[in-house]
């Protein structure tokens, strides 16, 4: 962090001086785009491709349910837990072990189903 401090201020400098690269690094830093990053509707479909957990979970039962959610992806379980509001206080999106993305999913889980269907996602209380 302090290089590209060092950096900045070494360009700062250089942009006082001389007004023609001034001038140069104002047209090079506003053709950058205001924000990077993943549009809206690329998150949404990905919560879209989210497995219905509680379906599979009265399907195949608990044990069955801890096995197969261990063979899914790192995205598809981080799919699940945006899809169900599972993480709502934003503990989640820097783990990168699937055992431990997988039993936060059964744990979160197992206590909704524990508290009655009212606790349960809306496409889930009909």
């Amino acid at each position: 962090m302090a290089l590209l401090r060092g950096l900045v201020d070494l360009l700062a400098l250089e942009a006082d001086r001389n007004p023609d690269f001034a001038n140069r690094l104002d047209i090079v830093l506003n053709s950058l785009p205001a924000k990077i990053g993943r549009s809206p509707k690329a998150l949404g479909a990905s919560q879209e491709n989210a497995p219905d957990v509680y379906s599979k979970w009265e399907e195949i039962g608990e044990t069955e349910f801890v096995l197969w959610l261990r063979a899914l992806s790192k995205e598809t379980l981080r799919a699940i837990i945006r899809a169900n509001g599972f993480d709502p206080a934003g503990r989640t999106p820097k783990w990168k072990d699937v055992e431990k993305l997988s039993s936060f999913i059964e744990d979160s889980l197992r206590a909704r189903l524990a508290r009655g269907a009212s606790f349960m996602t809306n496409e889930r209380s009909d």
